[in-house]
């Protein structure tokens, strides 16, 4: 039998470590070009018992270190990262462009020849806010810190190289924060003119929404915080986040981040594709704006010949999908994918389009929605609202229609969007609540009835629901009036009153022919 002292044990665990380190040294060292770690483990007789083999450690596990290249073998960068600016599409306010620089947040466009390009001011502003004194006009027209040209040989003196690129598309919103908390404002008006100007680079878009156009990388809101554009109106970030889940928002803090970055002017970041968008600018020349008060009709007008009928489909249904509505309810256009009029005044209908009218009860359900404001200010005498609920609610019970009578403040926006995608004639007063016109769907009866103090108007929700393809109804008291011999803008005294006439039986008659395809008369036709 052999026998060890303490001396003897203490020597052979001291070898029995010496060999261990020296295993280790020459494993690491075995690999000149690597600063890698392996390490094994073993549980004892995994190798022959599969079933704990499969809970054991026994493959080389490798740490995800990556070697650092020193800087003298970094490869110098292409000539070509100073890329010229191009401009893809233009409309006043909106513009599509490839490669938009920024440094110190100044907006940059690379070119030889300004002179061929619009005037800058009709792409961006300095975002003061929107108020029509002369002052305010001036005050709103963009500086050389806001945007300039730049040529190839001033850019490469002033960047070189040190170019960072912002891979993929942006949408850049430079719009004053007086707007971009608003629903309507801003998915009504700034997205609406952002989506039609984007989805006029695809014209083949479908009654499915199917397009082939990418989601935007990131947006960014230059003059507003996170928590200010979500304050007042949530389903305004629920429309971003919920069609475009892996878009970042950058706010006006980021935004300076990136500037502050390249406040020596001796960096500078490189957008390679960019939306912009602007009100601002788009009220610039008063054109478009001045003959119909809506900023996005630069936008809508400026690509007639480019754009797909179905252009806003794949906004509507993606926001209705991701609040869980009936695909058959969000569906429910594809029953007229090849039809292409219109009941929207602006031409004669035509033999073909009154069969279709005449035909459309019978392809989906006929669903009248009355969205209340009788809790808030610009609200209907509280008498002729009650007659007006009884009148509709007799006319849906005899034709076997449904009514929904909501106030969409007390609704989760899950129920507001279901309620406007299954509607088939929206009415309300003028209000934010007509906003909901936008997840409508697309059908030779969708109509939007809108509710004036008599002789008032205004064209907000008029001139949305008929870009939309959408029949609009201007209703005083007992009288509607449709494109083209629509009020003129008019803003009386008890517009925003609480003293809004409504004949209810009238309104109900109106309704009912409508449905029956029934339009009102126009001078001609």
């Amino acid at each position: 039998m052999l026998r060890f002292n303490r001396s003897t044990v203490r020597v052979a665990i001291g070898l029995l470590v010496a060999l261990f380190i020296i295993s280790l040294l020459q494993e690491t060292s075995s690999d000149q070009g690597s600063t890698s770690w392996r390490w094994s483990f073993t549980w004892s007789s995994s190798e022959t018992d599969p079933a704990r083999r499969s809970t054991s450690l026994t493959d080389d596990y490798q740490l995800p270190i990556t070697p650092q290249t020193p800087d003298s073998a970094i490869p110098a960068r292409p000539e070509d990262v100073l890329l010229p600016t191009k401009l893809l599409s233009h409309q006043q306010g909106w513009n599509v462009l490839e490669n938009v620089y920024m440094a110190n947040s100044t907006l940059y466009f690379l070119t030889n020849d300004p002179k061929k390009w619009p005037k800058l001011n009709l792409f961006t502003s300095s975002a003061h806010p929107l108020k029509w004194t002369d002052a305010d006009k001036k005050a709103r027209e963009p500086s050389e810190w806001d945007i300039a040209f730049i040529s190839s040989q001033e850019a490469k003196a002033r960047w070189g190289s040190r170019v960072m690129p912002v891979k993929d598309w942006t949408f850049y919103v430079n719009e004053p924060n007086q707007f971009l908390g608003h629903y309507y404002h801003w998915v009504g008006e700034t997205y609406f003119a952002i989506q039609r100007v984007y989805a006029s680079l695809d014209p083949h878009i479908d009654v499915k929404g199917t397009t082939k156009l990418p989601h935007p990388a990131r947006f960014v809101f230059r003059n507003i915080d996170y928590p200010e554009w979500i304050k007042w109106a949530p389903i305004n970030w629920r429309v971003i986040q919920t069609l475009y889940p892996s878009a970042a928002v950058e706010t006006a803090s980021q935004w300076e981040q990136r500037g502050n970055i390249t406040r020596d002017n001796r960096s500078v970041w490189r957008f390679d594709q960019v939306l912009m968008a602007d009100r601002g600018a788009a009220f610039r020349e008063q054109l478009h704006p001045g003959r119909n008060h809506r900023a996005a009709s630069s936008a809508w007008e400026g690509t007639l010949n480019s754009s797909s009928r179905f252009w806003w489909e794949p906004v509507r249904r993606g926001v209705l999908r991701a609040a869980g509505v009936d695909e058959e309810i969000i569906d429910r256009p594809s029953n007229w994918a090849d039809w292409k009029g219109a009941f929207t005044g602006d031409q004669k209908p035509s033999q073909r389009d009154m069969d279709v009218l005449q035909k459309a009860p019978t392809l989906a359900p006929v669903v009248i929605s009355y969205i209340s404001r009788q809790r808030v200010r610009r609200r209907m005498i509280e008498a002729d609202e009650a007659g007006f609920v009884k009148s509709v609610k007799e006319l849906t019970a005899r034709r076997k229609w449904k009514f929904n009578h909501v106030f969409m403040e007390e609704l989760t926006p899950e129920q507001q969007l279901a309620i406007a995608a299954e509607t088939t004639i929206m009415i309300g007063v003028h209000g934010n609540g007509l906003t909901h016109l936008l997840w409508m769907p697309l059908t030779p009866l969708t109509t939007v009835m809108e509710i004036f103090y008599p002789t008032g108007f205004a064209k907000d929700y008029e001139w949305t629901a008929r870009v939309l393809g959408f029949t609009h109804y201007a209703i005083h008291n007992d009288t509607a009036y449709t494109h083209p011999t629509e009020p003129k803008v008019n803003y009386p005294n008890g517009f925003q009153g609480t003293q809004i006439p409504i004949h209810g039986p009238s309104v109900a008659k109106i309704i009912e022919d409508r449905i029956d395809g029934r339009l009102l008369p126009q001078p001609g036709w």
